[in-house]
């Protein structure tokens, strides 16, 4: 039975320069976006649970957000173990009509149609405790923002094992104990669903700071926003359509890219903060990584650079990157000239903004660009003519490369 929703917290913030820090709370709300960007709001929860011991227990920990009643003016429902049997009728409004759902330890006999109503939430099947009594030896990370900073989650004795999990899940973190492995966190994405389930977060773990990290941030992604403190991750893996070793770069604004040191260029941007490398670990073979959204733009197989517009390849040599200022770096020789690349996402996640620095030569460079529908191209400090961007000055200088989605997609 649903006892009760949590009544309204009041937030106590007090400002510092990086951006708010709670004055009880569980993470810092860091500013999105630039310095001269408002910050953004907390998101507004909801939270659900069949008991009022269990209600009272997760309330200190949510203080990073604004807890509203009646439901339907959250964006995010929070499920502490299950809704019990009148919380469903209401959970099941709340979902037709707001994404954003997650569920913390599910638990089958709190739901109405218990293990049955949860697959099909959660693209998974609930079965016995995992390794009972034995500690995990090995957790595994896979990189996405809600996990940021939470490397070895605890994990009780009592976890549960779920298995089967649906095509459309990603496992964001898991955990071994012996010759069996557990999922620890996963979601379900889709243009009209946003769910996560922390397997395990259970009574034992929840007073735990890694633990109430992972809540406060799933309840950020699951309402469609940018995590507080998630960095951009580089990593270096077999992507589709792409040559071995091309670089997954995830910008936690929601752009998904896939950068080619073969072709020195974009093969493809999507919408999404996430390169699941799992295949790569567990498939024998290695299947490529797997992308959490649709791709919106993409480029030909074709060499990304040019002597002129139009002309054939210019000599190219990879240099290798690095990190500068929180961005992604790469080096590259064109046509005898040092180039240097940065990739930038925009806070709206609507827009990948390339900005090259060249030193100085003799030669012209050319990068070759793909109009296509759906994406507005913008070159600056260089000319644009039709399908490329060139930057003929022989001192030093640089250009930009604005790609933005201009399909009226949500971004993330």
């Amino acid at each position: 039975m649903l006892l009760r929703l949590l009544p309204l917290l009041r937030l106590r913030v007090s400002h510092l320069r990086s951006g708010f820090r709670l004055a009880a709370g569980v993470v810092p709300l860091l500013a999105v976006g630039s310095a001269a960007e408002p910050l953004a709001m907390p998101p507004r929860v909801v939270v659900f649970a069949d008991s009022v011991a269990a209600v009272d227990a997760i309330a200190p920990a949510l203080s990073a957000f604004t807890i509203v009643d009646p439901a339907d003016e959250a964006e995010v429902a929070i499920v502490w173990r299950g809704p019990g049997g009148a919380g469903s009728a209401v959970l099941a409004r709340f979902r037709t009509r707001r994404p954003g759902l997650v569920i913390l330890g599910a638990d089958p006999a709190a739901w109405s149609r218990g293990a049955k109503e949860l697959s099909e939430l959660l693209g998974a099947s609930p079965g016995e405790p995992f390794a009972p009594g034995a500690a995990p030896t090995v957790f595994s990370d896979y990189g996405h923002p809600i996990t940021s900073g939470v490397a070895e989650p605890p994990v009780s004795a009592d976890l549960r094992l779920w298995s089967a999990l649906a095509a459309d899940t990603f496992v964001l973190q898991e955990a071994t104990a012996g010759e069996a492995t557990a999922p620890l966190a996963w979601i379900r994405k889709g243009s009209a669903r946003r769910v996560v389930h922390l397997a395990a977060v259970t009574p034992a773990t929840w007073p735990e700071a890694g633990t109430r990290r992972l809540v406060a941030q799933a309840v950020w992604w699951a309402a469609g926003r940018t995590v507080p403190g998630a960095s951009t991750r580089l990593q270096r893996t077999v992507l589709p359509d792409a040559h071995p070793g091309s670089f997954a770069l995830t910008f936690p604004e929601g752009v998904g890219a896939c950068l080619d040191p073969v072709r020195g260029g974009l093969n493809y941007l999507w919408a999404g903060e996430f390169a699941d490398l799992r295949p790569r670990w567990l498939t024998k073979q290695g299947a490529p990584a797997r992308i959490d959204g649709p791709v919106w733009y993409r480029e030909s197989a074709e060499s990304a650079w040019r002597s002129q517009p139009g002309g054939t390849a210019a000599a190219w040599q990879f240099r290798g990157h690095a990190e500068r200022e929180g961005a992604p770096e790469f080096h590259y020789l064109v046509a005898g000239r040092a180039v240097t690349e940065r990739l930038v996402a925009t806070p709206d996640g609507r827009s990948l903004v390339r900005r090259f620095q060249v030193g100085p030569g003799a030669s012209p460079v050319w990068l070759r660009l793909a109009p296509q529908a759906g994406v507005l191209i913008e070159v600056s400090g260089a000319r644009h003519e039709a399908d490329h961007a060139g930057f003929s000055g022989e001192a030093a200088g640089e250009f930009t490369v604005r790609l933005r989605r201009t399909d009226g997609e949500a971004a993330r």
